[in-house]
């Protein structure tokens, strides 16, 4: 799938999280000097992480890298993996798709590296063709293309793809903060977002929710007044922001300038700082990854882990957690590994998780089955935001993990039926 086509797949609700830029470093910042628990002597565990550090996706996918060395840190000043110290071999991909494929074949050249975790938006086709198929299990953190996640042998889905769940909990959000109208903002410059579109109007009437419409905009606009205005006269009271987060700033503010007092969906890798602080953004949606501001000892362990080993780091996104998450789970499925571990030792180690959701870290209860594809996960958190201030939204449904209620519920979304 090319990038423009991602825009769509993602509600064109996540086109804002593919088209940010940052800074960040690059190489394997793992091997770093870090503190190792002197009790952990056998040989050393690599683990890979392709992200986009740098580049396009960085403002939604970089944070991945700091969690993930933050999590080594923290392992290692424990029991490690079934005794093993951990390195994480961090590649940044600069959102490009020959530097991910490059990056994928170094990782998957080194017999020591006994898993691969991608948190790169652009470039899941690249890495894909790279590593689909190898002997290597490619596991989690967020992936959007269900035709990779769920049809590859050597992929361990952890976190939910574009459809229907990302579409559908847009829509869905409506109804944890009231909204009733759900209109979108496009944008106008890729012909791909305006695929989405066609989606909105069945899942609406799925969800119980009016959709009044939608209206494209160039993310080059020096004013969103007019496209303000048309929102208004629709009568929204939720509208999905489904441009560059440098648009969809803009468009909030000259919104809520022009009297809207509804609410702004985001979504998943969108939900990052250039977004989130906005100056009077209400915002809702979903999260691919666990809510970071829980008060459960899951992910206060994890905020604690963060604070302790990286407290530089920006950990309040989905991008973050839902890193946090796969690393668990890789712990998890390795805690048997032998003396001397491969590839192979840690696929099996993968295939024994049955019901798997960590305490509720995981959106949706994972079974991996050896010969067969990971599973589609069509669930996750839904939350609001307003004054800055994140909270749990979840919807009055059954659960998708153990979390039956409180702040880690999670809520799966099924597609619309054929008609």
């Amino acid at each position: 799938m090319t990038r423009s086509l991602r825009l769509a797949g993602i509600a064109c609700l996540g086109a804002s999280a593919l088209a940010l830029t940052a800074c960040g470093g690059n190489g394997d910042d793992g091997a770093k000097k870090t503190t190792v628990n002197p009790a952990l002597t056998k040989s050393e565990i690599k683990l890979g992480l392709i992200v986009s550090r740098t580049g396009t996706s960085s403002s939604s996918d970089k944070s991945g890298a700091d969690v993930a060395l933050a999590w080594q840190r923290w392992v290692n000043a424990g029991q490690g993996i079934a005794g093993h110290p951990v390195r994480i071999v961090v590649k940044d991909d600069k959102s490009d798709g020959a530097t991910a494929t490059a990056a994928a074949q170094e990782l998957l050249a080194d017999p020591n590296v006994l898993s691969i975790t991608t948190e790169a938006s652009n470039t899941e086709q690249p890495v894909a063709s790279a590593l689909g198929g190898k002997d290597v299990p490619v596991v989690g953190a967020t992936g959007y293309q269900t035709k990779i996640w769920t049809a590859q042998p050597n992929y361990f889905p952890t976190a939910p793809q574009a459809f229907p769940a990302t579409v559908a909990v847009q829509i869905a959000s409506a109804k944890a903060v009231g909204a009733h109208k759900f209109a979108a903002v496009y944008c106008a410059e890729i012909a791909a977002c305006k695929e989405a579109v066609g989606l909105y109007g069945p899942i609406a009437q799925q969800q119980g929710v009016q959709y009044v419409g939608s209206v494209a905009a160039s993310t080059t606009a020096p004013s969103y007044t007019a496209e303000c205005l048309r929102l208004k006269n629709m009568g929204a009271d939720l509208v999905q922001i489904s441009i560059a987060p440098a648009a969809g700033r803009k468009l909030i503010s000259d919104c809520t300038g022009q009297g809207y007092k509804g609410y702004f969906g985001v979504t998943a890798g969108a939900v990052n700082a250039d977004i989130t602080k906005t100056p009077n953004a209400k915002l809702v949606g979903g999260l691919q990854g666990f809510p970071w501001w829980a008060d459960t000892p899951q992910v206060k362990q994890f905020r604690d882990a963060m604070k302790k080993y990286a407290p530089d780091a920006d950990y309040a996104n989905p991008a973050s957690t839902a890193v946090w998450s796969t690393l668990e789970l890789i712990r998890k499925a390795a805690a048997n590994l032998p003396d001397k571990p491969t590839r192979k030792d840690m696929t099996a180690g993968l295939h024994t998780i049955k019901d798997e959701d960590l305490g509720g870290l995981l959106a949706q209860k994972l079974t991996y089955t050896a010969g067969k594809p990971g599973p589609a996960i069509n669930c996750l958190w839904v939350y609001k935001m307003q004054n800055g201030k994140f909270a749990s939204a979840p919807l009055s449904g059954p659960s998708g993990n153990s979390a039956a209620s409180g702040p880690l519920k999670s809520d799966c979304m099924a597609a619309p039926a054929a008609g």
